[in-house]
């Protein structure tokens, strides 16, 4: 799941300045889930953009917004009132508001910032464990990923500061090396900590926007 956070109200107000009439698109997977962008919220903001003056053309939660296919099914619900909107505030991960923007050709209003990939462990409680970063090396660290979870980004081993078990920057965590030898040991694989991994190529992560 894509976790997003709620922006700051006046940020979008600022960025709405000079458009009055407004739709309002919702994202009924990831951020229904981190209580940004279901249903509930996507009347939220419509109460509050009525309250500030502007027009509400229209509102609509959308699956996964961030599909083409489906947002081209759902979209057409509204394709009427899309006509007359101006500007349309997406509660949703940033590829869900190009997406939108893309597809209607109308001015997108990000209503969320998106954060990582995260585990849901309860509604409001998520954890980063995989930051998208291309090359991944889970089949050699015992399935954790010791670039997400390692404040440092660190590929092959802990870093000095850590007392044997926790981090040095989270004292209260375990260094998350440690955590991979239990898994590999699990599995009889500590050989893999044998293993050095290359300098990480950032281009990999940064250059490729189609695959």
């Amino acid at each position: 799941m894509f976790l997003t956070e709620k922006k700051d109200i006046q940020e979008i107000d600022e960025a709405l300045k000079k458009y009055k009439k407004i739709g309002v698109v919702g994202c009924a997977s990831c951020a229904s889930v981190c209580l940004t962008g279901g249903s509930r919220e996507v009347k939220e903001m419509k109460k509050h953009l009525e309250a500030s003056g502007k027009e509400v053309t229209f509102t609509i939660s959308i699956d996964e917004p961030c599909d083409k296919r489906v947002l081209k099914e759902d979209i057409r619900f509204v394709e009427d009132e899309l006509k007359e909107t101006e500007a349309v505030v997406v509660l949703s991960c940033g590829t869900g508001v190009q997406t939108i923007g893309e597809f209607t050709q109308k001015k997108v209003i990000s209503g969320t910032d998106s954060k990582y990939i995260a585990q849901t462990e309860h509604i409001g409680e998520y954890y980063a464990l995989c930051g998208g970063c291309d090359v991944c090396r889970l089949n050699f660290t015992g399935g954790v990923c010791t670039v997400t979870l390692c404040p440092k980004g660190l590929l092959n081993g802990p870093c000095e500061g850590h007392n044997g078990n926790n981090c040095e920057v989270f004292e209260d965590k375990e260094c998350v090396f440690v955590k991979s030898y239990e898994m590999l040991k699990k599995y009889s694989e500590e050989d893999n900590l044998n293993k050095i991994f290359e300098p990480r190529d950032y281009g990999h992560s940064a250059a490729r926007t189609k695959i």
